[in-house]
């Protein structure tokens, strides 16, 4: 393709994309309100990975002592645990810190727990697992490693972070599938209304082919066409989620004291790239699509 021929499909193209600009500021508009609705998704979705990774970071185990059990033992078992590879921290709580914590938590409580006596708290470890530890079976193993005559019992809510984990199985099918049903509907709708604009210029198509141009030669204009819709269609849903981000999201926050993992943010640039990214393809593919469509229906 010579200067002359690419100078004439950039003019043919900028001339369509004038002519017919209310059908392709329809395409652009359904681009934008599509990437628009996958980037508030995406956007809802990172910031609750976000949420969900501090908690999921945060695996604690409970190791209880028997009341008999000498503090000695107590603090070279602590420091036995505090050596595995999977251990973050661990912190030892006496029987004195446990009433300490729970009085001052529960108003009232200290008569109860006097009468019930000192050994109602046992003295516990407190251990903190390495974020790479904190899938169940890792942790029913280290559960099992770490088990001894010393301790009365082990808990780390075993059942909450099977259903903790599910969850965030769950959570990734179903934006997979939104996400599919998103960009398939807009491939469908993007796709149709390129067509009208083809068959718009039916007559000036018709005549180039009868002129001898190449199928090649009457796509590719629309494939820019394309490429500029989706561009503009990228930038409209950048500025909308800017406006959701800004007017909605941080307000809600504020006004419900939402502080589970300090600042909601939009998102990051990556994904940002992947919308862009995204709205070209559907740019091009609608073009194709279109185009080709057109050709094998005209005689």
């Amino acid at each position: 393709m010579n200067a002359i021929t690419f100078g004439h499909i950039i003019r043919r193209s900028i001339r369509s994309l004038w002519e017919n600009l209310y059908l392709n500021s329809v395409a652009t508009g359904v681009i934008a309100a599509s990437l628009l609705m996958m980037g508030v998704y995406l956007s809802v979705q990172h910031n609750l990975n976000t949420i969900v990774d501090t908690w999921s970071r945060d695996v604690h185990v409970s190791a209880y002592f028997h009341p008999d059990v000498p503090e000695a033992r107590r603090f070279d078992t602590r420091d036995q645990i505090a050596g595995l590879p999977e251990v973050e921290r661990v912190r030892y709580i006496s029987e004195s810190d446990a009433r300490d914590w729970l009085t001052e938590r529960v108003e009232g409580l200290e008569d109860v727990l006097d009468e019930l006596g000192d050994e109602v708290l046992p003295a516990s470890l407190e251990i903190t697992l390495l974020p790479t530890s904190s899938q169940p079976a890792t942790i029913s193993a280290f559960t099992t490693a770490i088990d001894n005559p010393d301790f009365s019992e082990i808990d780390y809510g075993e059942e909450w972070v099977e259903r903790f984990n599910a969850f965030l199985a769950l959570l990734a099918m179903l934006g997979a599938i939104l996400g599919i049903l998103i960009l398939v509907s807009a491939m469908f709708l993007v796709t149709n209304t390129v067509y009208l604009v083809v068959y718009n210029r039916q007559g000036a198509l018709n005549v180039a082919r009868l002129v001898g141009a190449s199928d090649n030669f009457i796509t590719i204009p629309f494939i820019i066409e394309g490429v500029v819709q989706g561009l503009i269609g990228t930038a409209i849903a950048w500025g909308g989620l800017w406006i959701v981000h800004s007017l909605l999201v941080l307000r809600m926050q504020e006004a419900l004291q939402l502080n589970l993992a300090g600042e909601l943010d939009l998102l990051p640039l990556n994904q940002l790239a992947m919308l862009g990214a995204v709205g070209v393809f559907l740019g091009v593919f609608a073009a194709i699509v279109a185009v080709r469509r057109f050709l094998s229906r005209a005689p």
